[in-house]
């Protein structure tokens, strides 16, 4: 039954509410002060809610006024609600109508006590609130509130100042706000179409630091969500509409890229709906505490940030994450498991706990999406520093190299997050450090000073040198058992009969041909003189084909040549299971002089590999030519790697942990691990390290 006209407009409230609800939970938090404001104007149906700052010249504000368009509220509204602290907002369900029934809405108000929000920024509270064309205009003191009759054990009367009652919206006079006069004429020119609509405008103002409206904007936008996805629902801040480009940074991913997500969590109360996305940022801009996840409940925020489900340890990624998650249901139990001043949610509650789960899941899952494109981001941006290194230091590695490097450091750089700098100087000790640049500078330095042969020194300086020249052994060990390996792997094949690309393999690894050939590289350009020989007829010898390397299948003719181009090497191979005969060392002796008469100055040797030899040419081959049967050949170079592995190993005093000499074994297969038995037979020294390694 509403209540008499002429009947007194009284707040009745206890001191502690006013006192805890009011000053202590909002006190110098603008932006959590708005929010309730704004909340209550959703909950009034208003399709657009004003912020208005009236600041000074210095840019402290002085008023701060919020208004919408909504129902607005009456004296019996005013009486039966409004001067009612602490009535509960929901008395039909999750679902409001509006008084005309044309309009529903989940509400977001639940305690009733958002109405004492200003108190925490302001000593001074005017509510105007139309309905119908008629204002009703009081004014709060928080001073003279506490001075009311009444304690902290009983309940307290106070009649705020009544400014206007049931005055004509076109007659309410502005001039008669203490400050903001101009904001309240702004109000009544907004809603005199429509008749309906409250302010509260807020003065005598506790808070000093300057609010700017970017930055009022963007908080505003990331407690609701309602701001920026309701058609029916602007917020205006000193004229402006809040929209996503004043709220959220750039984003340098997003899942998903538009939109949201809905996922549905099994709870005990049902199966519940969840809509949910995240964006990264290409720079955290943003103070630590406003990263994360924020859980919005009917569009505000119920779970603030920082939070993460739970999830640790990711620091250096999700300080660059915003993500929201939308469960309306949270708000929708028969009791309220949400903080009052919106902060959290009351997880030890068991109807969270599968959300909780699931949502660390989630968090996960985002994290490591973000990881695979930064690493996918750094395999470029890696590629691109160590360019930029390797030409600003002139550090010269091969195309391959680079490739091996960017994929190492794809999975470093992230970790690094955004700092550029600490990249690239991780970039370079790599790069340095791949070609053992830190290693030779030192052992340079070693060498120099035991030349000075200081005696009191020397032993000293030579124990380090020997130090230090460990790790080099110890990874020259691994590339000879490596190539060990290739070799046992290569003579199988041979003597199995199989084609072999072996014109392509000498090529590449001259060295299977001896140690000695280890600096020397292919000269295709003499196969080319050869050709152009042969077809102008300058040369008897016949044609050298030049097939590509894909078309070596039958063993051929291979060119070699040192740096200095003093050594000319021409190895002719036969098949694994051919004889070598007069022919073909007719063929190689003609290629030798042809090629000795163009490079008068340099040393042409010749090589002739078969399966086995003709008795009559190996009684007339000349000094400059080696006949070498191929099963020897593997043989020999094996036998020649295996003792330089032993030098290398015997010499190091080598600790069977160390992780290069479980490479020896793990890369040179079971040929080395026989070896390294056999080796210990003739060593004491390593019978413990190979004892260890088998």
């Amino acid at each position: 039954m509403n209540a008499p006209l002429d009947e007194e407009l009284v707040l009745k409230f206890s001191h502690n509410v006013l006192e805890h609800l009011g000053l202590k939970l909002y006190q110098n938090k603008p932006t959590n002060v708005l929010a309730e404001l704004v909340s209550n104007s959703w909950d009034a149906f208003s399709e657009s809610v004003w912020i208005d700052l009236d600041t000074s010249p210095t840019g402290n504000p002085v008023a701060i006024a919020v208004s919408d368009n909504g129902i607005g509220m009456d004296q019996n509204a005013l009486r039966q609600s409004y001067l009612v602290v602490g009535k509960p907002k929901r008395e039909k369900g999750f679902v409001s109508v509006s008084p005309d029934g044309k309009k529903t809405r989940p509400p977001m108000g639940r305690k009733g006590i958002g109405k004492l929000a200003p108190f925490g920024v302001a000593k001074e509270v005017d509510l105007i609130s139309v309905r119908n064309g008629y204002a009703t205009w009081l004014r709060f003191n928080y001073d003279d509130m506490l001075n009311s009759e009444g304690n902290y054990s009983t309940f307290s009367e106070y009649k705020p100042d009544v400014i206007a009652l049931d005055e004509r919206l076109e007659k309410l006079d502005p001039s008669l706000a203490k400050k903001g006069g101009e904001l309240v004429r702004k109000f009544v020119e907004r809603i005199k179409g429509s008749g309906a609509g409250t302010m509260v405008l807020s003065h005598d103002l506790t808070i000093r630091r300057p609010i700017t409206v970017e930055a009022l904007m963007e908080s505003l936008g990331r407690r609701f969500t309602v701001t920026l996805a309701r058609e029916d629902f602007a917020v205006v801040v000193n004229d402006q509409v809040v929209t996503e480009e004043f709220v959220f940074p750039e984003w340098e991913v997003r899942y998903p890229s538009e939109g949201v997500t809905t996922s549905f969590v099994n709870t005990p109360s049902g199966v519940k709906e969840v809509r949910h996305w995240v964006g990264f940022v290409k720079s955290a801009s943003w103070p630590q505490e406003e990263a994360g996840v924020g859980v919005y409940a009917h569009g505000k925020i119920a779970q603030d940030r920082p939070f993460l489900f739970g999830v640790k340890g990711n620091e250096i990624f999700t300080r660059y994450m915003y993500a929201v998650v939308e469960a309306d249901w949270i708000d929708e139990l028969a009791y309220d498991a949400i903080s009052t001043d919106r902060t959290s949610i009351n997880w030890d509650d068991p109807n969270f706990d599968a959300f909780y789960d699931w949502g660390g899941g989630l968090v996960k899952e985002w994290i490591n999406n973000y990881q695979r494109h930064l690493k996918n981001k750094a395999k470029e941006d890696g590629r691109a520093a160590v360019d930029k290194v390797v030409d600003r230091t002139n550090i010269g590695i091969r195309d391959s190299e680079k490739e091996h490097l960017t994929d190492l450091l794809s999975d470093i750089t992230p970790r690094l997050g955004r700092d550029k700098e600490a990249q690239e100087r991780l970039v370079e000790a790599t790069v340095r450090a791949w070609v053992h640049e830190p290693a030779r500078r030192l052992i340079k330095k070693l060498w120099e000073e035991a030349s000075r042969f200081d005696a009191d020194r020397f032993t000293l300086v030579l124990d380090k040198l020997v130090e230090q020249l460990v790790p080099e052994s110890l990874s020259l060990a691994v590339v000879f058992s490596q190539r060990v390996y290739a070799l046992t792997q290569l003579e199988r094949h041979i003597n199995l009969g199989k084609e072999t690309q072996l014109q392509v393999l000498l090529e590449q690894f001259p060295w299977i041909l001896d140690n000695d050939y280890e600096s020397f590289f292919p000269r295709r350009a003499l196969k080319t003189l050869c050709e152009e020989a042969f077809e102008n007829g300058l040369s008897v010898a016949r044609s050298v084909h030049i097939a590509s390397p894909a078309d070596y299948t039958k063993p051929d003719f291979v060119f070699f040549g040192n740096s200095d181009n003093q050594t000319i090497l021409i190895v002719e191979l036969k098949g694994p299971d051919d004889v070598a005969a007069w022919p073909e060392y007719e063929q190689l002796h003609s290629y030798m002089s042809f090629v000795q008469s163009r490079n008068s100055s340099s040393l042409v040797k010749g090589i002739l590999l078969a399966r086995s030899f003709d008795e009559g040419i190996c009684r007339q081959k000349p000094p400059t030519v080696e006949f070498i049967e191929w099963p020897m050949l593997l043989l020999k170079s094996r036998r020649d790697h295996m003792a330089l592995l032993a030098g290398l190993i015997a010499g190091t005093e080598a600790d069977a942990q160390d992780s290069r000499i479980q490479q020896v074994c793990e890369l040179g297969g079971e040929p080395v691990k026989e070896f390294l038995k056999k080796m210990q037979e003739t060593n004491p020294e390593l019978s413990g390290l190979v004892g260890k390694l088998t």
